[in-house]
């Protein structure tokens, strides 16, 4: 089981997940409720899966991750994106050669950072 954004059909990665709700009942099938913004278009939506759905997706994305645990951790660890990183990456990619100015802004972000 995969889950595809409604508007563009992009595929919807673990990163998309905004909130997940589990909701248990006594009698009857527990059911998973999923609010995602698609990665490629914005759109927000939700579903209501059933904890058998729920599962085997869960399933399919760990099998299909490229990431390991220790990568996934120290991704999830950064924290968002500031607008300061992101005016720095937009200088640095207006030089002609891509490549130094990677590597430069990598070297100043790599001294302001405090052990």
């Amino acid at each position: 089981m995969r889950l595809r954004c409604r508007r563009c059909d992009a595929p919807i990665t673990l990163d998309d997940f905004l909130y997940i709700a589990y909701h248990a009942h006594t009698m009857g099938a527990n059911r998973v409720e999923v609010h995602f913004q698609c990665g490629r278009c914005g759109h927000r939506a939700e579903r209501m899966l059933s904890q058998s759905a729920w599962d085997e997706l869960m399933l399919s994305y760990l099998e299909n991750d490229e990431r390991t645990v220790d990568e996934w951790i120290a991704t999830e660890q950064l924290g968002p994106i500031t607008a300061d990183e992101i005016r720095a990456v937009r200088r640095a990619l207006r030089h002609e050669n891509v490549l130094e100015s990677l590597r430069r802004w990598e070297r100043t972000r790599g001294e302001g950072q405090v052990e």
